[in-house]
Formats: structure tokens, sequence, C-alpha cells
């Protein structure tokens, strides 16, 4: 596990040592019996798992981390809009990772660093002590204003908020919105990045 050099895990093993033991002793059990693929499936299946446990500590998360792990989602949606297929792009946002057919080197390094960013995440929301906010109508209010200043239409806005599976140009869409809650300081900006990567985590 060690020799792969994995992001998420060395955030995993700094915020979450109990955790990260626990997995490294499921793998090694793996190891013995199976091939890598085994060791990776297993490891693979550990950290979703961790990810859904935590995922509700997201609304504690400080401004900073929140916006590195957003910014890791972000960073995603352009590699795929100018590396892949809109469909594929769009797929992506509706199924996850698997819809890409052929990953490359590229795209793994941006999934881990996505992995990652979210488990730092959850480390500083365990630490911060901060309230878990929702975000209030003047929050969305706000971002809505700085997703139309940056080219956004209602219909792209009604379709991310329906979750319209049909929409073609989801992608550029969720990249508008995206941004535009990381233009947001202060808690309304807090409250908007922590919901948008709680909606990402729980789907």
């Amino acid at each position: 596990v060690q020799k792969q050099d994995s992001q998420i895990l060395k955030a995993i093993a700094e915020d979450f040592p109990d955790d990260y033991s626990a997995l490294l002793d499921d793998v090694m059990v793996v190891a013995r019996l199976g091939g890598k693929q085994a060791v990776e499936n297993t490891s693979r299946v550990a950290v979703a798992k961790l990810r859904r446990r935590y995922a509700p500590l997201l609304p504690s998360t400080p401004d900073s981390e929140a916006s590195q792990a957003l910014l890791a989602q972000l960073a995603m949606i352009n590699y795929l809009m100018a590396r892949q297929t809109p469909a594929t792009c769009d797929n992506y946002l509706r199924l996850g990772p698997d819809a890409v057919s052929a990953p490359d080197n590229e795209f793994l390094v941006h999934l881990d660093r996505i992995g990652a960013t979210l488990f730092r995440a959850f480390g500083a929301a365990n630490r911060s002590g901060l309230p878990a906010a929702e975000p209030e109508d003047q929050d969305w209010s706000l971002v809505a204003e700085a997703f139309t200043k940056s080219g956004g239409t209602p219909t792209e806005m009604e379709a991310i908020a329906n979750a319209n599976q049909d929409f073609a140009g989801l992608c550029p869409a969720t990249a508008k919105l995206f941004a535009a809650a990381l233009s947001l300081p202060g808690e309304p900006g807090r409250h908007v990045k922590t919901a948008l990567l709680y909606a990402i985590v729980k789907n």
C-alpha cells in the first residue's frame, strides 16, 4: 500500500491514524491471499467506507480546507472538459470515476487529489470546533449572483439544482457553480462550499 504513493492514504494516515492501521491490517490479510488487484480493491472499498463515515463532519470544515477540496473537484472537471468528450464529462458527474473508460495517469492524479483533500477536510473539521452550519437562502442567493456574473444561465442553475440527468452541458455549468462558490468569502462561502462537498460525497 505504501508503495502506491497515494495522497489519499497519506492524508488518512496523518488525520485518522487508527483507521489507517485498520486499513493496513485488512490489506495485509488480502495481500497474503490474493494479488495486486485484490489489494487495490480492498484498499478502494475501505477508503470509500471511511469517506461515507466522515462525510457528516463536512459542515464543520474550515474555509481553507473546504476551498482546497472544492478546488480539486473543479480541477478534475476542467481536466475532463479539456481531455474527454462532453458526454464523458457529464457522465463523470452523474456516475463517478467509472464513467471514464480509459483513465490516464493525469486522471488518476486528479482522483487521488480529490480524495486526499476530502480527508484533510474531514480531519480539519474534526479538530475545528466550528458549528455545522447549513447554508441559508441568502448564501445561495450570493452564489446565484456570482454564477450569473460568470455567464451561468437560469437553465443551467435549474439543471444542477434538480440533478437533471438528461441535461447536456452539465460539466461547464457545474464548473461555473464551483467557481462561483469559491469566489464567496467568509461564512457564506464556507457554508456553500461545505454543502456542495457534502452533496458530492453523499452521492
